[in-house]
């Protein structure tokens, strides 16, 4: 590909040989001599041969635009763009009452249990398991070794990374003489464009249905709860732990290794920062930080406090 070609997709404001030719897209520390990268800081040095920046760069070609991460988006979802091939493959295994549409894929040892209905355009990678009454909708992608149990309903345009688990009992005990088991017979229902990663589990509400709202995305090794209700657009990062019943709003985010406890209400606009625990509500519209979490700028005063030369 050349310069002018990545312009093209691009759309930003061209420079230097237009016919340069481009052989990789790599970090800035590791590009070389015929590679592309994106420089977020133009001040950072690279050895890149064509760069991407908020501004022209001195002695490269490149192409400037009002934002190097929206063109790398672009650019990105341009190359990863593969064509849908449609096929069921004779080595899965698929129940009665099974409702298949003409265009999906099913990968070979994928088991689809009864009364399961998949939507058009939707992908089950090798070692699915789609339990009975599953509802998946359109245009989803179900990588690897992903297991939705029973009754669990998916909207449309999700997709879900290898060895996640939708639909598990929870973590629910009476005592009585040891620990016994409550049973969870509610569902989970997954909203449209939800992007969930690897190694998640969900759990099935008590009664009722655990719920992630429309556009929110998971990263990896999250654990959501029974009864867990997440509203639209949230973000979920790595390691956070959401307990029974709590109640999250829309376009909250949850950094890395934030433990919430149940029956908890979040409000909408929050974000709670890195290993910090929410133990009780939280308004709307702030941020928050810390064990237990308070609001950030007080938790940042106590710190200052706790850690004072004397």
């Amino acid at each position: 590909m050349k310069l002018a070609d990545v312009n093209e997709i691009i759309r930003g404001k061209l420079y230097g040989r237009k016919s340069v030719k481009i052989k990789n897209i790599l970090p800035p520390d590791q590009a070389r001599s015929g590679d592309l990268t994106f420089l977020f800081d133009p001040k950072q040095r690279t050895r890149a041969s064509v760069v991407i920046a908020v501004q022209r760069i001195k002695g490269k070609n490149g192409i400037a635009v009002s934002s190097p991460k929206r063109a790398m988006y672009v650019l990105l979802r341009h190359f990863a763009k593969t064509k849908f091939k449609s096929g069921i493959s004779l080595r899965s295994l698929i129940g009665q009452h099974v409702i298949l549409p003409r265009r999906c894929r099913i990968e070979p040892f994928t088991i689809i249990r009864d009364n399961v209905k998949i939507g058009n355009n939707t992908y089950l990678g090798a070692h699915c398991y789609i339990g009975p009454n599953v509802m998946v909708g359109s245009f989803c992608t179900l990588q690897p070794n992903t297991v939705i149990l029973n009754g669990s309903k998916i909207g449309d345009y999700v997709e879900i990374q290898a060895n996640t688990v939708i639909g598990s009992q929870g973590f629910g005990f009476i005592k009585n003489k040891g620990y016994k088991r409550i049973k969870h017979i509610g569902g989970v229902v997954i909203e449209d464009h939800v992007e969930i990663g690897a190694n998640v589990t969900i759990d099935r509400g008590t009664i009722g249905n655990t719920i992630i709202g429309k556009g929110t995305k998971i990263d990896n090794l999250v654990q959501i709860a029974h009864n867990v209700r997440i509203g639209q657009n949230c973000l979920l990062m790595g390691q956070v732990g959401i307990a029974g019943s709590a109640k999250i709003g829309n376009n909250v985010t949850l950094c890395g290794q934030v433990g919430v406890s149940d029956h908890v209400e979040i409000g909408d606009n929050v974000i709670v920062y890195a290993k910090s625990a929410v133990l009780k509500s939280v308004p709307a519209n702030k941020k928050y930080s810390g064990i237990p979490a308070r609001e950030h700028r007080a938790a940042l005063r106590a710190l200052a406090r706790l850690y004072k030369k004397q």
